[in-house]
């Protein structure tokens, strides 16, 4: 029976990653303002959660940021983020931990199948750190290593990750970047029982446009992981005023989700908005998931 949990928490996660994979919580989107824009977010630089979806997204940061996000999953699952850049004199270096705790569940047993009083718990977590640099006025480039562990009850499994990514922007075209990054490139060293499982690895190319003075942006991400269904997300964030970013998104993998919950159009999306003061800022991205219920990310960004 303690087995079957370990089963029923894996599935979940797996259906809310879109993955097959071991460790399919480092699928989970991270970032309220990415999440807002349906997960288009590869091309995106500047932004200290560009630590998850593409190191070479801080390449050109020019202080020291910091940001948490924590997102509140249904069934009490939950999961967080927080990242640090720091730019030295010709690169960038970050430090990251991404978290998932699957809840706790009640334990049960052939002679006690509603319960014997007993709870366990699931927990993930990942630690890396990362190095970026702009080679030219045009082209950056980042890396990441990541250490992985996983625990479910009294089993465990760990494993290692990289990430690789790179971004280009055109002289020729003002405002409008290009992105190639591959995720969670590696191997998992311990097995939660007898097989190590895969990786989560995935491609993802992406590309942004910058307009209206910089009060625009339009994202569009391609994505196919190595064990999984070919995704494909679109994103906008609008500034309609110079302290609020009103923003949207959709992807195919959430469409998915949302056929298979009994959901329609909305359920496809993700919406958002941010705000900032002086050097502090505040995002927040709602996402459906039809009859599964609703996800919400709070995402707080600070300039050091």
């Amino acid at each position: 029976m303690k087995l079957t949990y370990i089963l029923v928490i894996l599935v979940t996660l797996s259906a809310f990653a879109g993955g097959t994979t071991g460790f399919t919580f480092l699928q989970v989107p991270v970032g309220a303002r990415a999440v807002g824009m349906g997960g288009a977010f590869s091309a995106v630089a500047g932004d200290p959660i560009s630590l998850h979806w593409n190191p070479a997204g801080v390449a050109n940061n020019t202080e020291s940021k910091l940001s948490t996000t924590y997102t509140s999953y249904m069934m009490d699952m939950q999961t967080g983020f927080a990242g640090w850049v720091n730019p030295r004199e010709n690169d960038v270096i970050g430090v990251s931990v991404n978290y998932f705790f699957g809840g706790n569940f009640d334990r049960t047993t052939m002679e006690d199948p509603m319960g014997n009083g007993e709870q366990f718990s699931s927990n993930s977590m990942a630690l890396a750190g990362t190095w970026a640099k702009p080679i030219t006025d045009n082209i950056s480039v980042g890396a990441t290593g990541r250490f992985i562990y996983s625990q479910i009850d009294s089993y465990n499994a760990n494993g290692f990750s990289v990430d690789v990514g790179g971004m280009f922007s055109p002289s020729a075209l003002q405002g409008f970047t290009t992105a190639l990054v591959v995720r969670n490139a590696g191997v998992q060293t311990k097995a939660f029982y007898t097989d190590n499982d895969p990786m989560p690895t995935e491609i993802s190319a992406g590309l942004s446009q910058i307009l209206l003075e910089g009060n625009l942006l339009i994202a569009l991400d391609a994505t196919q992981p190595f064990e999984g269904n070919f995704d494909l997300a679109a994103g906008v964030e609008y500034k309609p005023m110079e302290m609020l970013a009103l923003r949207t998104g959709w992807s195919l993998s959430a469409k998915d989700t949302a056929d298979n919950a009994g959901g329609g159009f909305v359920d496809a999306m993700g919406f958002g908005m941010g705000t900032h003061y002086n050097q502090f800022s505040l995002d927040y991205a709602w996402k459906p998931y039809a009859d599964l219920g609703n996800t919400h990310r709070i995402s707080l960004g600070m300039n050091l």
